[in-house]
């Protein structure tokens, strides 16, 4: 079972690893490091909501960014999607 720390870190390099907002796919996150893809979404939301990553997941009609979900638990448990859009708030 992978900690949460080690979770949000490997979250973080994905979301900078590119130039371009990344597509970080939760079911195969979720098999990499043991932990079940409500942790995934649980661990994105925080970083959203800690203002270190822009976040966009998929509602069942479209990719809506996280500003627009009434609340953390609405987007953890929405589970309409496993692929989510990031990219860091402040690139160095």
């Amino acid at each position: 079972m992978t900690s949460p720390t080690t979770l949000r870190r490997e979250l973080l390099r994905l979301a900078g690893a590119r130039r371009h907002p990344a597509r970080i796919d939760a079911k195969r996150i979720s098999a990499f490091y043991q932990v079940s893809e409500k942790s995934v979404r649980r661990e994105l939301a925080k970083l959203a909501e800690d203002k270190l990553i822009y976040l966009a997941g998929w509602d069942g009609h479209q990719m809506r960014p996280y500003s627009e979900w009434r609340n953390a638990d609405e987007f953890v448990e929405a589970g309409v999607g496993d692929q989510f859009r990031v990219d860091l708030v402040a690139r160095e």
